[in-house]
């Protein structure tokens, strides 16, 4: 692994409770796990995937994928990946803005329990 790639993975990986705990504050409580460059987050109760978060650049960017109907890891769009912000990126996915990440179904799920 190159050296600006570990850059980009300590990122995220000092990231990881940030995260999770923004979930939390929405109602959806989640476990992270560092995979092969990009960090995917799951719902805690059914390890069902919610996203994944890959760095992108020297800064502090990610690309925002999403568990595709192929059962797998898949861009956002027919033109290449969605990029931003962490903070962006966290916004995106809860706000579910795309329709991809069954949010609004994942908070039903937590408010029956």
């Amino acid at each position: 692994m190159k050296k600006q790639d570990n850059n980009k993975e300590c990122f995220l990986r000092d990231k990881q409770q940030i995260i999770a705990d923004y979930f939390e504050s929405h109602g959806i409580p989640v476990e992270t796990k560092f995979i092969r460059g990009g960090l995917s987050i799951y719902t805690k109760a059914r390890k069902t995937t919610i996203a994944r978060f890959v760095p992108i650049g020297k800064g502090s960017g990610v690309e925002v994928m999403w568990f595709s109907h192929r059962d797998k890891w898949d861009h956002i769009g027919d033109f290449g990946g969605v990029t931003m912000s962490l903070d962006e990126a966290l916004e995106y996915v809860v706000s579910d803005a795309p329709g991809c990440f069954c949010i609004d179904y994942l908070m039903m799920e937590r408010s029956r329990n």
